[in-house]
């Protein structure tokens, strides 16, 4: 049986005040999927991945997420569909990790924002597998840009979306710290039956995990597999640095 397609983009603009000189954009993800967009900077990664988690809005053209036009799903529910880690970290100050974390609940409790014991029990798994557990209790002031980050991802994956989408995930961490989140994202795709979109600047870390490669490239995005992108030999060009 294949995967479920989970997002499917039809002719897609992007763009803030005016539209990017990209071509129309027209693909696919589903299910176990762990994509890696890549690009030189200001082609577009940041613009794209703002559009599809509803940051901004499509200059044209339409996606859906799990076969609903993004344009149809209430505010509201969006939250129960998609979430977004951007690159930029904000959050208040004196939170400690594991409220944040566990903002990523907040979709499905009440309107008293109460937790249940599922609620509670997946968010300390979710600690627990990014190793925060010493630090969970910690307000963000007192911990490093890196270890934000893993709270913030952390908070995407307990909001239990079928779609994620991280801009830089690995901008705040050291080699062996990348390595291990991105072998974590890997499978987490895998075994929680995810769709993980996300850009990164260390290029060869990221194809070694990915199962495929979005390339903005002279004016497209296009999908290759991990033998597609080796045969171009991308990474032995300067683009990828720039």
């Amino acid at each position: 049986m294949m995967n479920q397609k989970v997002l499917e983009i039809s002719n897609l603009r992007i763009g803030y005040k005016r539209v990017l000189s990209l071509q129309p954009i027209s693909l696919s993800a589903y299910r176990k999927d762990l994509i890696c967009l890549i690009g030189r900077n200001g082609t577009g990664k940041t613009t794209l991945l703002n559009t599809l988690s509803g940051v901004i809005k499509p200059m044209g053209g339409d996606f859906n997420i799990c076969g609903q036009p993004v344009s149809s799903i209430p505010a509201r529910k969006k939250s129960l569909y998609v979430s977004f880690v951007p690159s930029k970290i904000d959050a208040v100050a004196n939170m400690t990790l594991r409220n944040l974390i566990a903002i990523g609940r907040t979709p499905y409790t009440n309107i008293f924002d109460h937790q249940q014991a599922k609620d509670q029990q997946l968010i300390e798994q979710v600690i627990a597998k990014f190793s925060l557990e010493a630090l969970a209790d910690r307000a963000l002031s007192d911990v490093s840009d890196g270890e934000k980050q893993k709270a913030m991802i952390a908070r995407s994956i307990v909001q239990q979306t079928p779609l994620i989408l991280l801009d830089e995930p690995t901008a705040f961490l050291d080699f062996f710290a990348k390595q291990q989140l991105l072998q974590e994202l890997k499978q987490i795709a895998n075994t929680e039956n995810r769709c993980i979109l996300f850009s990164c600047h260390d290029v060869e870390m990221a194809v070694e995990v990915c199962d495929k490669i979005w390339l903005i490239d002279q004016g497209k995005l296009q999908e290759l597999s991990k033998n597609q992108f080796n045969e171009m030999n991308y990474l032995k060009t300067d683009d990828h640095k720039k």
